[in-house]
């Protein structure tokens, strides 16, 4: 056999061989929205590609407790979501939170129509929220309580995806909806409501949001979630210096006004952290709130080494 011949021979073979592929991941999220939009343009840029993810979002528009659910029926990997984690955990769900999102606080705030300049006059009218269980209807709870109210003293309606509960305002159907961003803002500036609490002041030290994996994506993949949280990294840095590729994506996607995503991102990545670490006192008193307003049982006693494997990102 001759030397070119066997080198043909090779270069036969290497062509034929096929390349490593990217490890899928489906990450659970609630949709394409102003906290995920970074993620959204670093996919499109190839980023999570280099490090060998094949990133693939699987959307749940009614709120944090489908989105948990579908993770113990093995629809998603891991997933981006609110305290509704900690509710799943707590019930035994096969799932660890692994990391944070760029916002770790509280998201939502409380939009009342015009006439309304206060919570307390929400007694005795039908307020919106995304989902039961969920970190809106959490938020709407303290509140509400803060203001010297209960759930019983307000009619409660749960609204889905967070442009449902703008265009329930706007339609006057709901005195109040416990709204994220953009839609607080376009609610205000648009004259269809007036911001009357924002959720964040009312928690303390507390956090909201988190990344959580699967027990089997775990065993399975540690090394796919380590890139993943490096890839993290990258994509919130990229996405803090290239905020107009986010608003270009956002008018495209969300079909908002481009003015109004820049307002509301601009004001956004300011709040971001630029690590994924999990704040585990933050989510012990989470997990104490969420357990005095009834989603998660008087008896859960939380360990945190059960709850979180922070491998991953420390």
């Amino acid at each position: 056999m001759t030397f070119i011949f066997r080198a043909i021979l090779l270069l036969a073979v290497l062509s034929a061989t096929p390349a490593f592929a990217d490890q899928t991941l489906r990450l659970g999220d609630l949709g394409a929205s102003v906290g995920t939009l970074y993620q959204r343009v670093a996919v499109a840029n190839g980023l999570y590609h280099r490090y060998g993810i094949d990133l693939q979002f699987v959307d749940f528009l009614s709120g944090g407790p489908e989105l948990t659910a579908a993770a113990a029926s093995n629809q998603i990997d891991m997933g981006s979501v609110g305290t509704p984690v900690l509710t799943a955990i707590s019930h035994g769900l096969p799932i660890r939170v692994v990391g944070s999102p760029p916002r770790k606080g509280q998201p939502f705030i409380l939009v009342g129509r015009p006439e309304i300049t206060d919570v307390a006059q929400l007694k005795g009218k039908l307020v919106g929220y995304a989902s039961v269980g969920g970190g809106s209807s959490q938020a709407l709870a303290v509140i509400l309580k803060a203001h010297g109210l209960t759930d019983a003293d307000v009619g409660k309606i749960a609204y889905g995806a967070g442009g449902n509960g703008y265009v329930s305002l706007k339609s006057g159907r709901l005195a109040a909806a416990v709204l994220g961003e953009p839609y607080a803002t376009r609610a205000e500036q648009e004259g269809v409501g007036k911001i009357l609490a924002e959720a964040d002041k009312y928690f303390g030290h507390y956090q909201h949001s988190y990344i959580f994996a699967t027990r089997k994506f775990i065993n399975e993949h540690p090394d796919t979630i380590r890139a993943y949280f490096q890839a993290e990294r990258e994509a919130r840095q990229y996405g803090k210096t290239h905020v107009e590729e986010l608003v270009a994506l956002g008018h495209k996607t969300l079909g908002l006004d481009a003015a109004l995503l820049r307002q509301v991102l601009t004001k956004d990545v300011a709040k971001w952290s630029d690590s994924p670490a999990i704040d585990a006192q933050a989510l012990l008193n989470a997990v104490a709130i969420v357990r005095d307003l009834g989603d998660i049982s008087k008896t859960y006693q939380p360990d945190i080494d059960q709850i979180v494997d922070a491998r991953f990102v420390n």
